[in-house]
């Protein structure tokens, strides 16, 4: 079956592959999207020829970036037989990002956000992030496919994940807020964010990390934010 449209989520490398492979497909993004692309991040291209090294993969053509047919800003409805889905705007993790929705069947198709399996990646901003939580605890969903983890009809399950992960970002907030205010290091407000809870805590260490780094640059910490947390790590 020949799919009608590709969504592609948001412009991290490893969300941009799937148009190579149907190139009659029309492709539909958020706008931010097509201005990344006009100036691809060389580190996202690298990553994507390291991955196809190590995965053995071999290519008759280089990579090229995705080009979208569609694409809208804030909010945009994408027919598809009877559904009308609704596409909107949910940076956070990334400037692009977007989720998908079906009011009918409360299904929502949420990127790389509330998996069971990660911790908010905060690798655009805190507040964006923040705000599309918020945005998302309004709605009625009662089927979640998250980007990566597992997918819920639970009801129970996606208001608590969606609970936790608006906890960790206020808790994240008021203390990286309060390191800032009293004037600490970077190294002493990752220090006083050591033990803060949140999902599995072996395999998140990392990006908590990344996370209070660049809250601590986006709240007004003393960094380079170009240099610590997300913005020097995501490649």
């Amino acid at each position: 079956i020949e799919p009608s449209y590709l969504i592609l989520t948001h412009s991290h490398w490893d969300h941009v592959f799937g148009p190579q492979h149907f190139p009659d497909v029309p492709v539909v993004a958020q706008a931010d999207f097509s201005r990344w692309a006009a100036a691809p991040d060389a580190r996202l291209l690298d990553k994507i020829a390291r991955f196809e090294e190590e995965a053995d993969i071999h290519r008759h053509a280089p990579f090229t970036i995705p080009t979208p047919f569609q694409t809208f800003d804030a909010e945009g409805e994408l027919p598809l037989g009877d559904l009308r889905l609704r596409l909107t705007h949910a940076p956070g993790h990334a400037p692009d990002q977007l989720t998908v929705y079906d009011a009918a069947s409360g299904t929502l198709w949420a990127a790389d956000m509330l998996s069971d399996l990660e911790i908010p990646f905060v690798s655009d901003s805190l507040a964006a992030y923040e705000r599309t939580l918020a945005d998302l605890a309004a709605r009625d969903i009662r089927a979640l496919v998250p980007g990566h983890g597992a997918p819920t009809t639970d009801t129970t399950e996606i208001r608590a994940r969606l609970a936790d992960d608006r906890a960790y970002l206020a808790e994240l907030r008021e203390r990286v807020e309060g390191a800032v205010g009293a004037g600490k290091t970077l190294d002493e407000t990752v220090a006083a964010c050591a033990d803060m809870r949140y999902r599995r805590p072996d395999d998140n260490a990392g990006p908590h990390r990344l996370n209070v780094e660049s809250a601590y640059a986006e709240l007004g910490g003393a960094a380079d934010e170009t240099a610590v947390g997300w913005a020097a790590a995501w490649d």
